[in-house]
């Protein structure tokens, strides 16, 4: 009940049969249309580039040093940004806040509300000037930054549970945890945001 696809036709050198779909659907019976002469020649060249493409092999990514030098690269970006501690502040968000100090609904909430907003500011800004400098560069400073950053968490983070368990409060270690909880954004959205998808 329903015509063929004319990229199909054409890929199987059926032209006239694609024409008359696309002149019977896209030109309401108009021969003469240049909107379907234009799909025509539109569809022609994109099989053209597939099937030239579809030449190579999957082995030209390990073929020679260079290539497999990018591969491995690429793998391992990917790998890092899942491993760079990002999932862990954000699952354990509701925890951490609690650890800090801040247990009301409506603390939580403005917290998360500030960190986003402030994730917005940062990447836009880091986008802007990523570009600028060596890619080594700013991957080394990004996961430098991240590890400094989760350090001085970490270390804040224990020093909360100590008073927890003796009963007392550290507002000073609270003001740090959050202010690591906010600082994280700066490396990561320099690393793994603008960095991985603009420079690779």
């Amino acid at each position: 009940m329903l015509p063929e696809s004319p990229r199909w036709l054409i890929s199987r050198d059926r032209y006239q049969e694609a024409y008359a779909i696309l002149v019977k659907y896209h030109a309401e019976g108009d021969e003469d249309s240049i909107l379907v002469k234009a799909e025509m020649a539109q569809i022609r060249s994109t099989i053209k580039i597939e099937m030239d493409n579809s030449k190579q092999s999957w082995l030209n990514m390990i073929s020679t040093k260079g290539m497999r030098r990018r591969t491995i690269i690429a793998c391992f970006l990917g790998l890092f940004t899942q491993l760079s501690g990002n999932s862990l502040l954000s699952y354990y968000s509701n925890l951490l806040f609690t650890m800090m100090g801040y247990t009301t609904s409506y603390a939580k909430t403005r917290i998360n509300l500030a960190n986003q907003c402030w994730g917005l500011i940062s990447a836009t800004s880091l986008a802007l000037i990523v570009s600028r400098f060596p890619r080594r560069v700013m991957f080394l400073t990004a996961a430098t930054g991240m590890l400094l950053v989760f350090i001085g968490m970490t270390t804040s983070f224990e020093k909360l549970h100590e008073a927890s368990i003796h009963k007392v409060k550290n507002n000073p270690a609270g003001v740090a945890a959050l202010f690591f909880y906010f600082a994280y954004s700066i490396p990561y959205n320099l690393g793994n945001n603008a960095l991985t998808y603009s420079k690779l």
